[in-house]
């Protein structure tokens, strides 16, 4: 923003309080035609400026540690065993497992029970990797 623009921001504030406390509606109609101006056009280029990466959507939804395990996850083709998910993400397998419960809880993961070797297997909601890929397309 320019030297101008916060000279008619400061002037246009400056208006509209004085039309807010002095009950004059022209001199608050006034202020807001004078700042507004200014205020959208840093709207508008903040707006431009924003990236909306996969990492940053999956950041907004998990904490760090959640958001390594489903990382691990989105990029294994085939669903991991816990020793495979501590390993990929460096989490011990107490916490990996934790974390699996806590995901597989909300429905972010999927567990997939083999009987004959009585080992579960984890993989991603279909819908999370969906949208996870969606948002790796748009970037």
């Amino acid at each position: 923003m320019g030297l101008l623009n916060y000279v008619f921001y400061f002037f246009g504030v400056m208006l509209i309080v004085g039309g807010v406390f002095g009950n004059n509606f022209p001199m608050f109609l006034l202020g807001i035609i004078i700042a507004l101006p200014p205020l959208l056009e840093k709207g508008l280029r903040r707006s431009e400026r924003r990236d909306t990466s996969p990492e940053d959507v999956l950041s907004l939804i998990f904490d760090e540690k959640e958001k390594r395990v489903i990382e691990a996850l989105i990029r294994s083709p085939k669903p991991l065993r816990l020793s495979e998910v501590a390993a990929i993400t460096g989490l011990s397998k107490v916490t990996a497992y934790r974390l699996l419960r806590k995901l597989a809880a909300r429905g972010a993961v999927l567990v997939l029970k083999d009987d004959t070797s009585r080992v579960k297997r984890y993989y991603i909601n279909p819908k999370l990797r969906e949208l996870f890929e969606t948002c790796t397309e748009s970037a």
